[in-house]
């Protein structure tokens, strides 16, 4: 059994696997994800998004174990749900990661591993020649572009301190922030696809005595395109009725975000028109939407600003698990034309830390004084 974070991580071994070793298989199922060769050995791909649905296999006779990106595996997981598959045969359990942070799973194991007479086996590829997968000048020039912690962490296989490999000292600005109806509100957005799949997340926030105040985030991927329209438009009616008279949104405008635009557009316009139906103090509101186009150049620039806030503790943001978990999650790669990508790790989401992303977008030049 092959088990992975995430499942399309799993999906991706599985296709590679059948790629490669097409004259060794017998049957393949791509519903279930599995791969029974000529010699009658099978292969199961399950990721940790299945939870209990990976109970009940046994790894038979000389069967493993193969947890893949270990380090992103939680230790409940891992000794409730995935050492009882191997129990019944003792079967050996093979975890490969590049290493995170100086705790967790991965780590204790690695470290247990180091200890003579433990009945862990440790391994550091690094201590091998590996020039000919990653030169030298690569490796410099990923050095040159990566955030430190990024290539301490991807290129050197070392374990970290801190508590991610793009944004540091984040934890450290999470508290009570300000609401003030005299200054600037504004509201970042990023787009989801609704459906169950990713968010459609929205980030309330301004900028006070040169702290940026995070307030509230909304999230949702429940909602239908007018209605995701319409909830917007009633946080900002929300905010007018509590006298706040300067407002800024800004707006991805990318693929599906053109769409979102137009119609949300429109609904500001109508509550603009019919601001007395609301407050009785139409002339002095101002409400201004802004779009945001996400190219990777752009995304660079807004991730490394947020960066810059957090470094400097020039942000204050909520005590929301989904949003330290994206931050936490938040990674830097470099692709084959050595261009630096940001996404989440292992397919997990960061809609969360775009939205405050977009929403800071509008302060970069502060950010950069």
């Amino acid at each position: 059994m092959a088990i992975s974070p995430v499942t399309s991580q799993s999906r991706k071994i599985y296709q590679e696997i059948v790629n490669t070793a097409g004259h060794l298989i017998r049957k393949t199922n791509g519903g279930l994800l599995t791969i029974e060769f000529i010699n009658g050995s099978v292969i199961y791909f399950k990721s940790c998004e299945q939870g209990d649905n990976v109970r009940g296999f046994t790894t038979k006779n000389s069967g493993i174990l193969c947890v893949d990106e270990a380090a992103f595996i939680n230790s409940d997981f891992f000794y409730n749900i995935c050492v009882p598959i191997t129990n019944v045969y003792k079967s050996s359990i093979f975890l490969f990661s590049t290493p995170k942070y100086k705790q967790g799973l991965f780590y204790e194991l690695y470290t247990d591993g180091l200890v003579p007479g433990s009945n862990v086996t440790s391994f550091d590829w690094t201590q091998y020649d590996l020039s000919k997968y990653l030169p030298d000048e690569v490796l410099q020039l990923y050095k040159s572009k990566l955030p430190k912690l990024t290539f301490q962490s991807e290129y050197l296989a070392e374990f970290i301190d801190g508590d991610g490999t793009v944004f540091t000292n984040y934890k450290e600005c999470v508290g009570a922030t300000q609401s003030l109806n005299t200054e600037t509100l504004y509201i970042g957005i990023d787009w989801g696809t609704g459906s169950g799949q990713d968010d459609t997340a929205i980030t309330i926030g301004q900028q006070i005595n040169n702290v940026v105040h995070i307030q509230k985030q909304y999230y949702f991927n429940d909602k239908r395109t007018r209605d995701t329209i319409e909830y917007i438009r009633d946080i900002v009616t929300g905010y007018i009725k509590k006298g706040y008279k300067d407002i800024l949104v800004i707006v991805e405008k990318n693929s599906i975000g053109n769409v979102y635009f137009d119609l949300l557009r429109d609904e500001l316009e109508m509550l603009e028109n019919n601001w007395n139906d609301v407050v009785d103090w139409r002339d002095e509101i101002s409400l201004t939407l802004q779009t945001f186009n996400t190219t990777n150049k752009s995304k660079k620039r807004i991730v490394e600003q947020l960066c810059t806030l957090f470094e400097q503790q020039q942000i204050i943001i909520p005590d929301d698990v989904k949003l330290l978990t994206q931050l936490s999650m938040f990674e830097a790669k470099i692709n084959e034309l050595g261009t630096v990508k940001y996404a989440g790790a292992n397919g997990s989401h960061d809609d969360l830390v775009m939205s405050l992303c977009i929403l800071i977008s509008v302060l970069w030049n502060f950010s950069d004084d």
